[in-house]
């Protein structure tokens, strides 16, 4: 769902009407400003990591190949947290904390990474030993931060947009019609828990245990 999909039901299931507000009339900025409210809210669940905000590195944003002699690159924009190893060809690095890194001074022989910075200047991720050469490709998985709406054409991330679209529904009416706005709220946290359920649920023929992710990483190390 888009964002101008997303706001033209708003405004049906609001007004009755499909005489859309344009760009920038107030009633567009501020149902767009509670679509990107209904985001957050989605994104900042306690205890859910989304699946729709898992993502691999790659050009479009931050660094994704090596440089001679160069160990520290940019992550992307969106990134807030790494989710594993970091490979360069066939080569994999261990993900270690940046805690750890003073006890690896000396340490020439072993491939890892870690990441520094935070979400106001910005992250890097550093690698060690230090490529030698450029133009290898750099891949890594992250976990994202979710993507707010600007555009009409934007897309809506989540599983289930129309949790967007009745909670800003709910905020929109709450003062006025309470009664209502509880109705809008019923159904918007309704859609939230099914995305959190569907979001555990393994692949369908396939083994439901708990992997051991850790086994042969240095993480924590």
């Amino acid at each position: 769902m888009t964002l101008t999909e997303a706001l033209q039901q708003i405004h049906i299931l609001l007004e009755k009407s499909t005489d859309y507000p344009s760009s920038t009339e107030g009633d567009y900025l501020v149902r767009k400003a509670l679509v990107n409210n209904a985001i957050q809210v989605w994104e900042s669940e306690e205890g859910v990591l989304w699946n729709e905000l898992f993502a691999t590195l790659s050009s479009d944003d931050g660094d994704a190949q090596t440089s001679k002699d160069t160990a520290d690159y940019d992550c992307p924009s969106e990134f807030k947290f790494p989710c594993g190893f970091l490979r360069i060809g066939t080569q994999y690095y261990n993900l270690i904390r940046p805690s750890n890194v003073q006890t690896r001074d000396n340490d020439t022989t072993s491939h890892y990474w870690y990441v520094t910075g935070n979400a106001n200047s910005g992250y890097t991720f550093h690698i060690s030993p230090t490529p030698t050469e450029s133009d290898l490709d750099i891949k890594f998985d992250y976990y994202k931060s979710a993507t707010l709406m600007e555009e009409g054409d934007d897309i809506i991330e989540m599983s289930d947009p129309q949790f967007c679209v009745y909670w800003a529904l709910y905020e929109l009416v709450k003062d006025e019609d309470p009664s209502l706005a509880q109705d809008y709220r019923d159904i918007a946290l309704n859609k939230l828990r099914a995305m959190k359920t569907r979001n555990i649920m393994p692949a369908f023929w396939q083994d439901n245990q708990m992997d051991d992710y850790f086994q042969g990483s240095d993480f924590g190390k």
